[in-house]
């Protein structure tokens, strides 16, 4: 091997390690923030929630959960003896606690922003 090709070896094994360990860094840093989620939200992601009622609660092929959930002690119930085609989520399913975490993430979701609030909204 020349001096040439070992120095463009080097070079090229120098920019490998580095691409890889900023890579992993920056990974890492991505990772940390991934893991900050509203508490309650993943209990809600996990049982399945999302797919009927969507990410926020704004409902979908379901009812709307949020902002402004129904009472604590109705919440439940539904849950637990959903009048429609929900299916239902006992205790041993979804605790009592679990289920207070969800509701607790319902309630802390946000009202909308007015539509005149929003520019492309309000256009005329």
């Amino acid at each position: 091997m020349t001096s040439k090709n070992r120095q463009q070896t080097l070079l090229v094994l120098i920019v490998v390690v580095a691409a890889l360990v900023l890579g992993g860094r920056m990974r890492g840093a991505g990772a940390q923030e991934e893991d900050q989620f509203p508490p309650g939200s993943e209990e809600y992601i996990e049982m399945g929630c999302y797919q009927c009622h969507g990410y926020d609660g704004n409902g979908g092929g379901g009812p709307r959960l949020a902002p402004d959930p129904l009472p604590f002690a109705a919440f439940s119930s539904v849950v637990r003896r959903p009048p429609n085609v929900m299916p239902a989520y006992s205790p041993k399913v979804l605790t009592d606690e679990k289920l207070r975490d969800i509701y607790e993430y319902l309630e802390s979701i946000p009202d909308p922003p007015d539509a005149s609030s929003v520019p492309a909204l309000s256009e005329e």
